[in-house]
């Protein structure tokens, strides 16, 4: 079962599924497809997450995250900032060849070549623009400037729109290049010069030298129990999977566990992410980087059970707290608000392995800018580096993220891969589709169609779904114990997931209907 934000994409993995492929070897062809479907969040020229957990028990995190240039200082970055975080000079080091290389070559089961080929047809033979991927080309359309972009993403000066034929020749040679030599036909050779030529012409940071330099990582999942269950979630540079831990640990605590949307289960909730948003960059940072001493004293406390069960001030049914009244783990300081453009998918396999990966450009169309003769749109994720503190900027470091792709094991065995995209609210998204599916016992596609609400310390106050309310008692009990509600006609996330029975073989899938997608699976046995 494989679930996507484009329906191209997850036919690319089915594909994979029925050639014989795994979860892992479908996951990198709906990451490649993406590349061509996607180009809000889904380019080559971005960075991700991937959490894997195999039948066998075992699980791994595959850190893709993009690195800043060796040339990156907070003068420049300044710079970039105030040009309005877009433009060459925004661009970090992508991640994403690497990072689904490395995928491969320690799970994977079929040549690259099968894994690229589906991505390699769409941008060579076409394929029809998808409705949501449309609508969004459309929204930014006169911010996108570049010439190359406009070049490829437009048709007699408009962009191009929903069910027209897309073909990307000069993409599909640089996906020909990586099924033919792995990250070398990225990282080293023609893409690579055609990359740091373009960064050099136009005040960009990123070279030759940053790209071959580039590594993908394996980390260790955190992982941590709730209710009975197993969770696997990304560490840092991961600061939402913090966050999803601490919402966990928060609600844990608590000596009753109310249905989850009643008016008690939402305020406690809310109480619980307003205390987790208030500590996860106090550790969410890239630990290659990150003062060892500092962050240990840090871990220490906060991987400690007495720390949730002892927080002050305590959470009460009877009232919402004052978020000045919190008291973070650490005072930190915040980059740029994240965008809420990036995309998240899931697959399960026949044996139960399990893939939950998000991947992202950092904003809609990364930088604006897109390597001429390469169809590939570089990140902006440059202006997600903090002022100062353990998320501040150096030169080859991964900044720090909310993505939080997440699997949910129970006996070793995979039972659920979630995720979402949404900037700052992924942690809040991802912690309710897993309270959802754990303490409602809902299906994945109840868990994931229900309401969400949003609360990350400051500003102080409650954003809901316009298009999903609470009830109204709920809204007005909610009200009466002090929470600042906001109405808000944007969406909170988009949480394509799978769940699997063990027991059974089954999997079921579901893709988010507040952006679209496809959920689905093999039609044909594999071989």
């Amino acid at each position: 079962m494989v679930a996507s934000e484009d329906a191209h994409a997850t036919r690319a993995g089915v594909s994979v599924l029925e050639a014989g492929g795994n979860a892992v070897d479908a996951a990198i062809a709906v990451a490649y497809a993406l590349s061509v479907t996607h180009h809000g969040a889904g380019s080559l020229g971005g960075g991700g997450f991937m959490i894997v957990h195999r039948s066998d028990g075992t699980s791994a995190v595959i850190d893709y995250r993009e690195k800043a240039p060796a040339g990156a200082t907070e003068a420049k970055n300044d710079k970039q900032l105030k040009a309005g975080a877009h433009g060459y000079l925004s661009a970090a080091v992508p991640g994403v060849v690497a990072g689904l290389e490395l995928a491969r070559e320690t799970f994977g089961s079929l040549p690259r070549e099968t894994l690229v080929a589906p991505a390699s047809r769409l941008a060579k033979e076409g394929h029809p623009y998808g409705a949501r991927q449309a609508l969004v080309l459309a929204w930014y359309w006169k911010k996108l400037k570049d010439p190359t972009l406009r070049a490829v993403l437009g048709r007699g000066g408009k962009p191009v729109g929903r069910g027209q034929v897309l073909r990307q020749k000069s993409l599909a040679k640089t996906l020909d290049a990586i099924a033919q030599k792995g990250r070398a036909g990225f990282y080293e050779g023609e893409v690579a010069e055609k990359i740091a030529q373009a960064m050099k012409r136009e005040g960009g940071l990123v070279t030759t030298a940053d790209l071959a330099a580039y590594r993908a990582k394996r980390r260790e999942p955190l992982a941590f129990d709730y209710r009975g269950y197993r969770v696997l979630t990304m560490p840092p540079p991961s600061m939402g999977g913090v966050a999803l831990y601490a919402i966990t640990q928060h609600l844990a605590a608590q000596s009753t566990t109310p249905a989850v949307h009643s008016a008690d289960g939402v305020h406690l909730f809310i109480e619980a992410s307003r205390r987790a948003y208030a500590d996860r960059r106090a550790i969410g940072a890239d630990p290659d980087f990150a003062d060892a001493d500092i962050i240990a004293r840090r871990r220490a406390r906060f991987f400690e059970p007495s720390y949730f069960t002892g927080y002050t001030p305590a959470i009460t049914l009877e009232k919402a707290t004052d978020s000045g009244a919190v008291r973070p783990l650490a005072v930190t300081t915040a980059g740029s608000p994240e965008s809420p453009d990036t995309t998240h998918f899931a697959v399960v396999d026949r044996d139960g392995n399990a893939v939950s990966c998000t991947t992202t450009t950092s904003a809609a169309f990364g930088a604006w800018v897109m390597i001429p003769g390469t169809g590939v749109i570089m990140s902006n994720v440059m202006g997600a580096f903090s002022p100062e503190g353990v998320n501040a900027l150096e030169p080859g470091k991964r900044p720090a993220s909310s993505m939080s792709p997440t699997i949910i094991v129970r006996q070793g065995q995979a039972v659920a891969a979630i995720g979402s995209p949404g900037g700052d609210t992924i942690p809040n998204t991802v912690a309710q589709v897993l309270r959802n599916l754990v303490d409602g016992h809902m299906t994945i596609d109840a868990a994931i169609e229900a309401p969400r609400v949003h609360h990350q310390y400051k500003p102080d106050r409650v954003r809901v779904e316009k298009k999903r309310m609470l009830s109204a008692a709920v809204m007005a009990e909610l009200a009466k114990r002090g929470h600042q509600v906001q109405k808000n006609p944007v969406s909170l996330g988009d949480a394509n997931g799978v769940t699997f029975d063990p027991a059974t073989g089954m999997a079921y899938g579901f893709a988010d209907t507040r952006k679209g997608g496809l959920a689905a699976g093999p039609s044909k046995k594999a071989p």
